[in-house]
């Protein structure tokens, strides 16, 4: 008696590709990240020149690729190379090899790198990724480098105020209250300050917590983001940074791009994702817009009136002189010096400034207490 087997479908086949690299997970030293589980972009350029040199050499591309996870010191890169090196060998191109780690290689990079599929040298095309890299460090990158000595300057100042406020003081206060003579000004302010936080201190907590997690929500949203970024357009001084920053950003992408060989528009798509300022982004997609509408891209960019003059004029040259490749690789030094030597400056004033803020209001509370010792002391020795 035979038995009847149902009939199975037939098996997908298995994506023969390797899985995206699953980069080494950071290690902590007494809260210390180990660096060698991270790839720098001083690492990414090292490994685009010398990937570079070795295809112009004329070395095959994968024995190239090979020959670099040997040398490579950082796990985490060398992980991502062996798993190119399978994409390749199932018929995957570089640009889309690169793709599948997009925190790797960006997206400038990617898009550089996929102009040699459509003719343009790759040696070419890696020459001018490893060349965005070198300048494309952020001026906001900086200036967050720059804020941390005046913000933990003042995070402690704020923290041993608060402690004297809530904790130290107030028995010297509540004698300070039992005494016949008149308060000094800036002990009854002091008082009155303990006072509150001593009686709302939870409250005051949690107002403070629950503000900054509105503006943070508030934030995460496309109105908000947007709405947000405006406000700090207006900061003097950040403002310019952001803008400066933003502007040696996009320009030193669209340099990349179109050296490369890629159109004009294409590259300003890509580019646009460089920007960190939602405004800027904004103005950057209405200018593109009236570029394929065949405007250029001088006038649309000016017109925004976000720009500054000397930006606008200088692509309104370099489009009547056809020289727009250079012009945005000089328009994106310039910027980018431009906004490092604000930052330079903003930091250097910045410290002084944090440290005479925490003196006065230290020195502001020690007077508050020293004034009715002092008055209590002259009057006995009257």
């Amino acid at each position: 008696m035979t038995q009847s087997v149902a009939a199975q479908p037939p098996a997908r086949p298995a994506d023969s590709r390797p899985a995206p690299a699953v980069l080494p997970k950071r290690k902590y030293f007494f809260g210390l990240i180990d660096s060698s589980d991270k790839i720098s972009r001083r690492e990414l350029v090292s490994f685009t020149r010398e990937l570079s040199t070795l295809l112009e050499a004329g070395v095959p591309l994968v024995p190239a690729l090979k020959l670099l996870t040997e040398q490579r010191k950082n796990k985490a890169l060398g992980a991502v190379i062996e798993v190119m090196l399978g994409d390749l060998a199932s018929g995957t191109s570089l640009a889309s090899a690169m793709a599948r780690h997009p925190k790797v290689f960006g997206n400038v990079y990617v898009r550089t790198v996929g102009t040699s599929e459509h003719g343009a040298p790759i040696v070419a095309a890696l020459n001018h990724a490893a060349e965005f890299l070198e300048s494309a460090e952020s001026a906001l990158a900086q200036l967050k480098k720059a804020l941390i000595y005046p913000s933990i300057v003042l995070l402690l100042g704020l923290g041993v105020s608060y402690m004297m406020l809530t904790v130290t003081l107030p028995p010297m206060i509540g004698l300070f209250s039992s005494l016949d003579t008149g308060l000094p000004l800036p002990t009854r302010i002091l008082i009155a300050v303990s006072g509150f936080l001593q009686a709302y201190k939870l409250y005051v907590i949690i107002a403070l917590l629950a503000v900054v997690f509105g503006l943070y929500r508030y934030g995460r949203t496309p109105r908000g983001r947007y709405r947000i970024h405006t406000w700090i357009l207006k900061i003097p001084v950040i403002s310019n940074i952001v803008l400066q920053n933003d502007i040696a950003r996009s320009a030193g992408a669209m340099s990349a791009l179109t050296s490369a060989g890629l159109p004009l528009a294409e590259a300003m798509e890509v580019a646009i994702d460089t920007a960190s300022n939602e405004v800027v982004k904004q103005a950057l997609r209405q200018a593109r817009v009236r570029l394929i509408a065949g405007e250029g891209l001088a006038v649309p960019l000016a017109e925004t009136g976000i720009f500054p003059a000397t930006f606008t004029q200088a692509l309104r040259v370099a489009e009547d002189t056809g020289t727009l490749d250079a012009n945005l690789r000089r328009v994106a030094e310039f910027y980018k010096k431009d906004a490092s030597e604000a930052v330079r400056t903003f930091g250097s004033l910045l410290e002084p400034l944090s440290t005479v803020t925490i003196s006065l209001l230290v020195g502001f509370m020690a007077l508050a207490v020293i004034m009715p010792m002092y008055s209590v002391l002259t009057a006995l020795s009257k």
